[in-house]
This record gives structure tokens, C-alpha cells and sequence, in this order.
């Protein structure tokens, strides 16, 4: 196609054919046909200098084309909200050389008599003038862009502020594709793909942009929103990333989905409904506006913050880390912390928490310890079950065991406080109670001894209840038993005393062989000497192994001197106990339990016995020296039939599992019992009574 012919038509010699204004609209390559000899050149590059490359036909047909991309351009309204150029102080719109339908639709808007409101105007604005189409706005830029490329120097305003922005340690993470920083970047230089990029271009260019005081101010505006993003809450830094859109219902959409707005997560179809649309439209939606190619590259120094702050406070329960977050200043809006996981996900950020329900609340702990609080829970309610307390240590070593990791009190804390009922005892020790749990061990072991002695020493308890070996190795130090107490109801503690308030009658705390127990001590006691008790309690029904069971370990019973028992706190002299002591002695008589021993005729070891009353209660014998190397390890346990009835373990010279062949068969005192132990075969034929 041929140039218009005319002094004022597009395009005019010795000006631009493409405005630089309009770049991202004329990045296509121009035909080879009219650039021939030109290498690869895009439309946006047609600058004056095509006047002295090419035929005025070859321009001609490049002006048209320009053109009509521009209009392609401006019907998708894709400049609307840009900038227009200012014009150089003191030019009059007729020195530009428009053409005439430029000239008049300007003119009937005031522009003739002061251009530099165009300054003032977006390309939208200018498009809205009546006649004035995109022809009229490519004609008006490339002579305004003309005209200022031909003012002398550079722009010194634009300059600084490009060397403020290069300086700036943020500006390359600044990428013309994130939507914060992408249009300011754009508005200056359409090629730049970071601020760092931008700076380094602004600083080697040799003329200026259209508009290099409008250029700088978006440099401004660029470093100024690069330097603040430290200073935004974790809300406001995720809508600047994912809801940077022109449509404010699509805005609306996705920050209601997220809880950017209210710190609370809401559901699709929730949304959808509030804006009269299906749960797949607001879907599509969300999903458009925060997918990105690499989100782990786009700055976000605040939810790094963020997570570093949570990370360290690892593990706390949920409520008090979102405490937390709003007075370190990272939320305005007290964001949960579901939301933050969703937009560290949306990030391309790993999460350094899981959230866990924990009974009554919800603990944030790291990912790999998620299974720990559930477990610790487990194991915490069933140590108080059987004891009524334990400690947090403990709790801690039984997972290590069960999971083979290193210990983490503090999770176990943390998880336990979740607990319904829970109570400290003594927080530093560790110590704690579940008020909801406890059935047995020390709740039990209070009752039965406030029953008997109305009230006693924080030192005196702890001695009670210690007694029991198989409930404690050690048992609780006094100010976890007075703290326990105190928080026991019908319990009052003045000082280091522990008071039944009120008081309990014992027949309702104590069951059982306890009772009888107790019974026979307040009707022939209140303290006896050991033998004379078991007879008493044998003779009333008791069995002897529960007497003797009871006797070592009930919190009820005290020891008052060798084999002298009695009543807890029994108001007893120590004259009467060494009267009992050497009562005793006096009674006492020798007893040999072994009476023989030697092998038959084919090899097979004999021992005979005459059961006494400690042999006959604990069933533990003795092995002779001269055989006791001999008769060591176990032994298949057999009656003269054949029939199994249990093992004998034998080491150091003794030998026990006798007990239930004995109890099945009621052995008495001074019965007699013959062991025939075949060392080959490892077994022990065991004979009780006449046949022995």
C-alpha cells in the first residue's frame, strides 16, 4: 500500500511510525517482505529511523498495520487505564503536524488551548472523545513522542530514582510478572523482567520514555512498594499477590475464599452463593487468579516471617499461636492458622506445622511428631488410671520407647494440658493429675488412710502409700501429695497436715481382705506381732498369700518393729513393741526345711522337705551347697502321673514356682514334699503328703 500523500498524514517524515506508549500491543514481528535486509525487527521498534531503511511504500503498509494492531488493542479496552503522555512545556498542538481530524476532535475539548492537560488524561479518556478513534491516537503519539525524544539531555529525576531502585537488595526478586510489581515495571519498559532489570536498562538508556517524569514516578511508586512489603500483615501481602485484579467481584471472590478478609476460611459453596454462582464457577475462578508457574520465587517476606515465627514456637496449642501472630503485628484480622497453611501451600512454601486435635483444643506441631499428642494422651490416662498421677518425664520416655525418637517434653506438655480434667501438681517437677481419670493408686490410697487416721503429715503419706513397691518405685515428693490433696474435694491441708473434712468411717473406704484386716488389728491391736496376726486372719477365712500380700503393701498398715504390725498411726509405746518383739523370740523355735537329700540309682537328684510356715506361704526352698550348681536354670514341673503342673527355676542355691502346685493342693505346715529332678531331661517330678 502506498504512504497517504498529505504534509499532515500518518505517517509523516522523519517521525515514528510505532508510539513507544502503545509498546505491548506491537511486539509482533513485521513482515520480512516490507523489512527485507532489516534482520528481525518487531513493530514496536519502528522508530524515526525507519525513514532512512525503507521505501515510503514499504512505510506506508508498516504505518497501516500498526495501526490496526493498536485498534485490535483498544477494542479489548486494554489501554484504558494508562497513562498519556505529557507534552513539553510551552507546545501548541499545531506545531505538531496532526492530522486534521486529530487536530479538531483535541480542539473541542479545550486540549488546543492547553496541551499539557493531555498530561493529565488516560489513554481510555482520550479514547473517549467523540470521533476520536485509534488512528487519531497513533497519530498523536508518535508526533508527541517525536517532539520529546528531540528535547536535549536525560531526565536527572528519572536517573536518581532508577539508581535508588538498582540499590535496593529486593529489586530482583521483584518480577514483572507478579501483580504488584508488574504494572509499574510495564508502564516504564515493557522488556524489563525484573526491578533490578529495569533499573539497569533506565540506566543505560540514551533518550528518555515519553513521559520520563511520569516514568519516574512509577520508579518511585516500584522502590517504595519493594521496600514496604516487610511492613504489610500476612493478609495484606497474600491480596496484593493473588487478588491483584481489575474485576472487584473476582477480588471479592477470592478473598472471601481464602479469609484474607476476616481471618476465617470459608467453602466454595459458601462464596458462590454470596455471589449468585455455582461452587465450579468459584472454583474456576479462585483457581485462575492464584495459579503461578513459580511461586517460590515470588517474594514474601512477610509469610516467611511467619513461618519462621511459628517454627520456632513449635508446639503450642493453636488458639494461643494465633494469639501470638496478631501481637507480633504479622495479622490485623487474627487469622487462623488453617489459613496460613493455605497460603504457604499457595506460595510454594513448606508448612512447618500439622494441626492435631487433642481432646478438648488443637495443638500445631511439627509434621513428623503429628502421631506423638494422640499417643501421649493414650499413655497419660492410663498411668493415672492405675496411680492417679505420674509425671510428664515419664509420659516422655514411654513414647521415646514406643517410637524409638529423641524426648520432647515440651510437646508432651503441650498436649497433655489438652486434656479434660487436667491439673498441675507441681509444674516444674512435672507432676500433673486428670481429675476425669483417676480411679486407683493414690485417690484410693487417701481415702483408705484418712478413713483410719483422720489426718496425718504430708511425710507421713508419702511413707504410706510408698509401701506399695509394685505402684511405686519412688513415691510422689510431700508437695505433690499436699498439692494432690488440696485439690481433692472433702480433703483440707493446713500447713503439712492432711485433714479428713469431713471425716469418713473406715468401713465404707476399706473392702475386702483390707477391712478384715483392719478389723482384727482394732479388735485385738492395735499393733501384733506378725505370726499371731496371720493366725488370727487364717482362722477368719483369709487366705495366707493375701495376708502376706496385704501386709507388705497396704497404706494402711505400718511397721512398727521387726515382724511387729500394726494400725497406720496406732497410738502404741515403744516398750510395747519390744515387749512383742521379744515375746516373739522368746516363742520362736528352729525349723529345718530340708530335711534330706541324695540320688537314685540312675542318676536322678532327691531333695525331701518339711514344709514350714514361711516355705509353705512363699514357696521358696532351699538347694543343697553340694548340689546347687547342679539343680540351677528351669525345670519342666510334673506330678508322679505325667500331668504338667508348672516350672521350677532354680539359682544361687534356692528354687522357687512351687506356689500354685501348693495352693491347688492346700499344703499345710509340716507337710512333707519330695522333688525327683532328672538333670538330663530337665524335668521335676513333685510328690506332697504321705506319698512324698
Amino acid at each position: 500500500m502506498a504512504a497517504r500523500k498529505g504534509a499532515n498524514r500518518f505517517p509523516r517524515p522523519g517521525q515514528r511510525i510505532a508510539p513507544a506508549t502503545l509498546r505491548d500491543a506491537l511486539t509482533e514481528r513485521a513482515p520480512k517482505r516490507l523489512v527485507e535486509g532489516a534482520g528481525p525487527l518487531r513493530l514496536c521498534d519502528l522508530d524515526e529511523q525507519v525513514w532512512e531503511r525503507f521505501d515510503p511504500e514499504a512505510i506506508g503498509e508498516l504505518a497501516e498495520i500498526v495501526v490496526d494492531r493498536v485498534s485490535a488493542a483498544c477494542a479489548r479496552r486494554a489501554f484504558d487505564h494508562r497513562h498519556f503522555p505529557r507534552p513539553p512545556r510551552g507546545i501548541r498542538l499545531t506545531d505538531l503536524g496532526l492530522e486534521h481530524r486529530t487536530l479538531l476532535c483535541l480542539a473541542r475539548e479545550g486540549f488546543d488551548e492547553d496541551p499539557g492537560r493531555l498530561g493529565e488524561q488516560t489513554i481510555g479518556q482520550i479514547l473517549g472523545i467523540r470521533a476520536f478513534g485509534p488512528r487519531c491516537l497513533v497519530d498523536l503519539l508518535t508526533a508527541l513522542e517525536t517532539r520529546l525524544s528531540e528535547e536535549p539531555g536525560l531526565c536527572g529525576e528519572l536517573t536518581a530514582e532508577a539508581e535508588c531502585l538498582g540499590a535496593l537488595p529486593e529489586a530482583p526478586s521483584a518480577r514483572s510478572d507478579d501483580p504488584r510489581f508488574g504494572p509499574l515495571i510495564r508502564a516504564v519498559d515493557m522488556d524489563a523482567r525484573s526491578g533490578a532489570e529495569l533499573a539497569a536498562r533506565l540506566l543505560q538508556r540514551r533518550e528518555d520514555p515519553p513521559d520520563p517524569l511520569y516514568a519516574a514516578g512509577q520508579v518511585r511508586q516500584l522502590r517504595e512498594r519493594i521496600a514496604a512489603l516487610p511492613t504489610l500483615t500476612l493478609e495484606e501481602e497474600l491480596v496484593g499477590i493473588f487478588a491483584a485484579t481489575p474485576h472487584e467481584r473476582n477480588q471479592q471472590i477470592v478473598i472471601g475464599y481464602y479469609g484474607w478478609h476476616d481471618g476465617q476460611p470459608h467453602t466454595l459453596a459458601e462464596i458462590g452463593a454470596r455471589y449468585g454462582m455455582t461452587r465450579e464457577r468459584t472454583r474456576q475462578i479462585c483457581a485462575k487468579l492464584v495459579g503461578r508457574k513459580s511461586p517460590a520465587a515470588i517474594p514474601a517476606p512477610v509469610m516467611d516471617r511467619a513461618l519462621a515465627f511459628l517454627k520456632q514456637r513449635l508446639p503450642r496449642p493453636v488458639d494461643r499461636l494465633e494469639e501470638e501472630m496478631a501481637g507480633a503485628g504479622l495479622t490485623s484480622i487474627g487469622l487462623r492458622l488453617e489459613n496460613v497453611a493455605t497460603g504457604a501451600e499457595l506460595l510454594g512454601r513448606a508448612v512447618p506445622f500439622r494441626i492435631v486435635r487433642v481432646e478438648t483444643g488443637r495443638l500445631a506441631v511439627r509434621p513428623q511428631q503429628a502421631e506423638l499428642p494422640g499417643a501421649a494422651v493414650e499413655l497419660a490416662k492410663k498411668q493415672v488410671y492405675y496411680h492417679g498421677l505420674t509425671t510428664v518425664r515419664q509420659i516422655d520416655e514411654a513414647l521415646g520407647e514406643r517410637f524409638g525418637g529423641r524426648p520432647c517434653p515440651a510437646l508432651v506438655a503441650e498436649s497433655l494440658q489438652l486434656i479434660e480434667g487436667f491439673r498441675w501438681l507441681d509444674r516444674p517437677g512435672g507432676w500433673f493429675r486428670l481429675l476425669s481419670i483417676a480411679k486407683h493408686g493414690l485417690p484410693k490410697a487417701v481415702e483408705k488412710i484418712l478413713a483410719i487416721t483422720g489426718r496425718l503429715s504430708a511425710g507421713e503419706l508419702r511413707a504410706a502409700v510408698g509401701r506399695n513397691r509394685r505402684m511405686w518405685k519412688v513415691p510422689p515428693p510431700e508437695s505433690v501429695l499436699l498439692e494432690f490433696c488440696r485439690q481433692t474435694p472433702g480433703v483440707r491441708v493446713e500447713g503439712k497436715q492432711i485433714i479428713a473434712d469431713p471425716p469418713r468411717p473406715w468401713k465404707k473406704a476399706l473392702t475386702g481382705v483390707e477391712a478384715r484386716l483392719v478389723s482384727l488389728l482394732k479388735t485385738h491391736g492395735p499393733v501384733m506381732e506378725r505370726g499371731a496376726l496371720e493366725d488370727l486372719c487364717v482362722a477368719a477365712g483369709m487366705n495366707r498369700f493375701s495376708f502376706h500380700a496385704f501386709i507388705a503393701c497396704s497404706p494402711v498398715i505400718a511397721q512398727y518393729g521387726h515382724s511387729v504390725y500394726g494400725l497406720l498411726k496406732a497410738d502404741v509405746s515403744p516398750q510395747a513393741v519390744k515387749s512383742l518383739i521379744a515375746r516373739r523370740r522368746a516363742q520362736r523355735e528352729p525349723s529345718r526345711v530340708l530335711e534330706a537329700h541324695g540320688r537314685t540309682d540312675d542318676g536322678r537328684v532327691w531333695l525331701l522337705y518339711r514344709l514350714s510356715k514361711a516355705a509353705s506361704t512363699y514357696a521358696v526352698i532351699t538347694v543343697p551347697a553340694a548340689l546347687k550348681d547342679s539343680v540351677c536354670g528351669r525345670f519342666t514341673l510334673r506330678t508322679p502321673d505325667g500331668r504338667r503342673v508348672g516350672t521350677l527355676a532354680a539359682k544361687d542355691g534356692r528354687a522357687w514356682g512351687l506356689g500354685a502346685f501348693l495352693r491347688r493342693h492346700g499344703a499345710r505346715i509340716d507337710d512333707r514334699l519330695r522333688l525327683t529332678i532328672d538333670l538330663e531331661k530337665r524335668e521335676a517330678v513333685v510328690t506332697l503328703g504321705d506319698e512324698a
